[in-house]
């Protein structure tokens, strides 16, 4: 008996990191059912001809900040997802700054009813590691987190509450959270900067009046992270617990990782599009509208990343989906100390990355690559995301590479939209056609499809 499929995309080139197959995919109660040679499979109840497009897994944005509860107005689960599916993201990991930070079980649990409440796409979570509390953390663990983090700077001042027990300076609290994680399986995300040496260079530019855009990115040089990664993998020697570095940005840390890997460190890490794309002449340009912690680096260090990218030393691209308004950024201006950091990039990772492949800068089996296979398998969801496989959720891209797109405000989706200034005017190889989440059309045309609470909450290794 012939199978019925809910769904079939027939005729479209299936992209994997392993190379490009003419396919036709079958997909029956939001999963892959079949992946067949062109012109097997009998149209599903709904069918897609595809010919001339490529479908891609959707993107597994492994580093995502929703605003939620404490700034709806930037973002919340319903427009951030909204937001990932427009950009063919249809898997978010949110890290657990929040008023107050996701480090109990009971805070998690409020994050996973306001996600399942209102997101469109699946959501998983992080953890804060805490004052090392080996009992919570394996509560963490059992009520679903994927992953922890930890982050090596001072929590900003007034927002506390938001950084409770993922700030950690001191280190004997680090090296006691690296025992706690050694004894899981879950991943360890460090954002690594080192906060003394962040004082001493921010205390001399304060000193001297400066507060134009330049100034914070020269409070925030490259040691500052190169350093810290060199004191946090020296310190997982002992421990060896599975380390991933965040936001990576600067070839002397870079060179840290690539050091602590050739003597079998369990570390890896990750960059952003900002880190790949923009640089010094950027902070000039948009200034506040690109303030990041770390700060935008030299081309020399774009270059680095690009090369680490290509061989294997950087692991994953990730958003760092960081919402503000205009409004939050504008003052920073004048005064660079007193505006947060962040860029709101979910819906830019595959845009950036698509347009490069068909340039031919690497090709588009690297990207999915870097942006669904490896996040899926470094978080431990590969059964399920990332891949374009019988078995694996219906989440994919139907990709147009002969097309291109022209980003406006208009083009986004995220309530920060208004905080978008780099990539606004310019021109992109690809457009994206359609965007699916379990087997359900979430995007099309320039329209999120998928209503709100569609999306499923995941839970560290489980099938949910």
């Amino acid at each position: 008996m012939t199978q019925r499929y809910d769904l079939t995309i027939r005729g479209a080139t299936v992209v994997s990191s392993q190379g490009q197959q003419a396919l036709d995919v079958g997909i029956l109660d939001g999963r892959i059912a079949a992946m067949e040679p062109q012109g097997t499979l009998v149209a599903g109840s709904q069918d897609i001809q595809a010919t001339g497009l490529h479908l891609l897994p959707g993107i597994v944005d492994t580093h995502f900040h929703c605003r939620a509860p404490d700034h709806p107005e930037r973002e919340d689960f319903d427009s951030g997802t909204a937001a990932a599916a427009a950009g063919g993201v249809t898997t978010i990991l949110e890290m657990p700054i929040a008023d107050v930070a996701c480090s109990t079980p009971e805070r998690l649990a409020d994050r996973m009813r306001q996600a399942q409440q209102q997101a469109r796409i699946d959501v998983g979570f992080y953890g804060a590691v805490g004052r090392p509390d080996t009992q919570r953390v394996h509560e963490l663990i059992d009520a679903g987190v994927i992953a922890f983090k930890v982050m090596m700077h001072s929590a900003p001042v007034g927002r506390e509450p938001s950084f409770d027990g993922l700030a950690i300076t001191d280190d004997q609290e680090l090296f006691r959270a690296l025992e706690t994680m050694s004894e899981t399986d879950k991943l360890l995300v460090v954002h690594a900067e080192h906060q003394a040496l962040i004082d001493l260079f921010e205390a001399r530019l304060r000193s001297n009046d400066q507060q134009d855009p330049l100034a914070h990115r020269a409070s925030r040089p490259d040691v500052a992270e190169s350093s810290a990664i060199a004191r946090i993998a020296s310190m997982n020697e002992w421990t060896n617990a599975r380390i991933h570095i965040a936001h990576l940005s600067s070839k002397r840390g870079l060179d840290q990782i690539r050091y602590y890997r050739e003597r079998g460190q369990r570390i890896t890490a990750e960059t952003t599009p900002a880190y790949l794309y923009l640089d010094e002449s950027d902070v000039v340009a948009y200034g506040p509208y690109v303030k990041i912690n770390p700060p935008l680096r030299d081309a020399q260090d774009q270059v680095a990343l690009h090369a680490g990218l290509l061989s294997g030393d950087v692991d994953i691209v990730v958003s760092d989906h960081a919402p503000f308004l205009a409004q939050d950024k504008e003052p920073g201006w004048h005064d660079i100390w007193n505006v947060g950091s962040g860029i709101p990039g979910v819906e830019l990772t595959g845009r950036l990355l698509w347009d490069d492949a068909l340039r031919g800068r690497f090709s588009l089996e690297q990207v999915v690559q870097w942006t669904s296979e490896r996040p899926a398998e470094l978080f431990g969801l590969g059964h399920r995301k990332g891949f374009l496989r019988v078995g694996a959720d219906a989440d994919f891209v139907l990709l147009d590479t002969q097309a291109e797109t022209l980003l406006t405000e208009e083009s986004f989706h995220s309530r920060s939209r208004s905080a978008i200034r780099h990539p606004i005017g310019k021109t992109y190889k690809g457009d994206i056609v359609g965007v699916w989440s379990r087997g359900a059309l979430a995007y099309q045309d320039g329209k999120v499809t998928r209503e709100s609470g569609a999306g499923h909450v995941l839970r560290g290794h489980a099938d949910a």
